[in-house]
């Protein structure tokens, strides 16, 4: 019903695959998504959406999702698609696929951050340190960390400094 009862299960059951309704991650920072991957990082996970929100299952997979389909999707290919999962393959809708390439060619942003993730980059470029951030921002170094984290996953960014300059490149903060 909630992400983290999602987490809660996945840190118990150990499972295989996990079947992830985007719902889940009501605030649309996918924070739950990327979450449970921290937590079970070699469980594969096949995010439910929107069928025209290909923006949102693009940014699932950057948050760590194997696979996205459409929650319209029916039972024997959500099945087929949980035996492929399992087996190592991805799993990306046509439509998704294309929103996919056009962000790997560097077109309009297939992701987008959540105000608090642009709110640590803007930090982060003006060269601040996570603890002067987070006095900045009225919340913990954790959280700093936590949010840095998400904006580096979905901007599919191995450092800080990455993540900025492809947040500035993309347009989704500004100094």
């Amino acid at each position: 019903e909630t992400a983290e009862a999602a987490l809660e299960w996945a840190r118990t059951a150990r499972p295989e695959v996990i079947v992830y309704d985007l719902a889940l991650d009501r605030d649309d920072d996918l924070n739950g998504l990327w979450r449970l991957q921290q937590a079970a990082p070699l469980v594969a996970v096949l995010a439910l959406g929107e069928a025209g929100d290909q923006a949102r299952m693009v940014a699932a997979l950057q948050a760590g999702a194997r696979g996205c389909l459409p929650k319209t999707t029916g039972g024997a290919e959500l099945a087929e698609a949980v035996l492929d999962l399992a087996a190592g393959e991805a799993i990306v809708p046509p439509a998704a696929t294309a929103a996919l390439l056009g962000r790997l060619r560097g077109e309009a942003p297939a992701v987008a951050l959540s105000p608090r993730e642009a709110d640590v980059l803007r930090g982060v470029a003006a060269g601040q340190t996570n603890k002067a951030i987070a006095l900045k921002l009225g919340i913990s170094e954790h959280t700093v960390k936590f949010h840095l984290g998400g904006a580096m996953t979905k901007l599919g960014a191995a450092s800080r400094a990455e993540a900025v300059a492809s947040a500035l490149r993309l347009g989704l903060i500004s100094v």
